[in-house]
């Protein structure tokens, strides 16, 4: 173990070999994503584009009748009125709500609802209808659009309220912060100086609404190559589900082997951030306080098997997972360490009946 290494100073003895294991194989997913159902293309984006500029022709007409038009015809062009407003689908569909307030209206909008539309507009899913279409959840989202896409087109032609000098108002941007009149010379040029779209890089993160959306996709990757193994290797076992309440564990762990009479548990975390890999971490330690609570003939076996930057960020929260798991502690890299001889998982091959 290289003493260089001041990381290592963190970790006991007995565990120092596991963790420089661990810390030589994690691997981070924040650069490399998955598209996902719902990831818009730039070609697919610049087709709700053109079509909010010609139906606004060029901003001079940025009606929320203009905009539904822009939608009926590509239904991405609501993609673009949300990025010109800068929000989140649920943030959209909350302006939307507070403006009817202002009108004097009443609008419910579910977040799950925002979300959807949102993400059947990156699928160029038609949203917008001339006859009341036939599904629920069609009528639903026509509904919905038709009042929303009005009063943000309102909120649109204001210029930026003052705030005080301590707060930012999130439309004061390039092509919101004067209402109609910046907004008509943004689209009627087609372009934004090169500045001010690295400053809002600054602000926003490339890519940052695509990495929530598939967060819990990548999250899933480990469970899956785990289930994977189970399968490839005849192994007894299940996965819990999110939530599930199992008879005899106060708190579930992912997976359960056997499915019955359970010896070994496998907690499967990942992360890219401290702050989290901390909260992961304590739940590895609750489940270590449980079992120690348990006759000593009975206790099971704590097996994590983690992934992502995360966790190679403070050596004190690594130490604190491979005392609570004995040292089973594993990357997803190592999975196959798990079915090795002398792997926590090779007394259970070819269990599975």
């Amino acid at each position: 173990m290289p003493s260089a290494d001041p990381r290592f100073d963190a970790i006991d003895p007995q565990y120092r070999r596991r963790a420089q294991a661990v810390l030589a194989s994690l691997q981070s997913y924040f650069i490399e994503m998955p598209r996902g159902k719902s990831f818009c293309e730039r070609r697919d984006f610049q087709l709700g584009y053109d079509a909010v500029r010609i139906a606004t022709r060029n901003g001079s007409r940025l009606t929320g009748e203009a905009l539904l038009d822009a939608i009926a015809r590509e239904p991405r062009a609501w993609l673009v009125l949300r990025c010109i407003l800068g929000v989140s689908p649920g943030e959209a569909a909350y302006l939307a709500a507070e403006q009817a307030a202002t009108d004097g209206q009443e609008l419910i909008i579910d977040q799950t609802d925002a979300r959807e539309i949102d993400s059947r507009a990156k699928r160029g899913e038609r949203l917008l209808f001339d006859e009341p279409p036939h599904g629920s959840k069609q009528r639903r989202y026509d509904e919905l659009l038709r009042s929303m896409v009005p009063l943000l087109a309102e909120l649109l032609q204001r210029p930026v309220p003052h705030v005080p000098p301590e707060k930012i108002h999130r439309l004061d941007k390039h092509d919101t912060h004067g209402g109609r009149a910046t907004l008509r010379a943004a689209l009627s040029t087609g372009e934004v100086p090169y500045s001010e779209l690295l400053y809002e890089r600054l602000l926003g993160r490339p890519y940052a609404s695509h990495r929530d959306s598939v967060s819990g996709m990548v999250g899933r990757m480990i469970e899956q190559s785990i289930s994977d193994l189970l399968e490839r290797h005849n192994i007894d076992g299940r996965a819990t589900r999110d939530r599930e309440r199992v008879p005899g564990f106060p708190q579930a762990p992912d997976f359960l082997i056997p499915s019955r009479d359970t010896k070994v548990m496998i907690e499967a975390k990942l992360t890219e951030d401290d702050g989290t890999a901390r909260d992961k971490v304590a739940r590895v330690q609750t489940l270590r306080q449980y079992e120690d609570e348990r006759p000593a003939a009975e206790r099971r076996v704590i097996v994590a098997v983690i992934d992502g930057r995360g966790f190679g960020h403070r050596a004190s929260d690594l130490n604190r997972m491979l005392r609570a798991c004995d040292g089973h502690v594993y990357t997803l890299g190592e999975l196959d360490r798990l079915v090795t001889r002398g792997g926590p998982l090779h007394p259970y091959i070819g269990t599975r009946k």
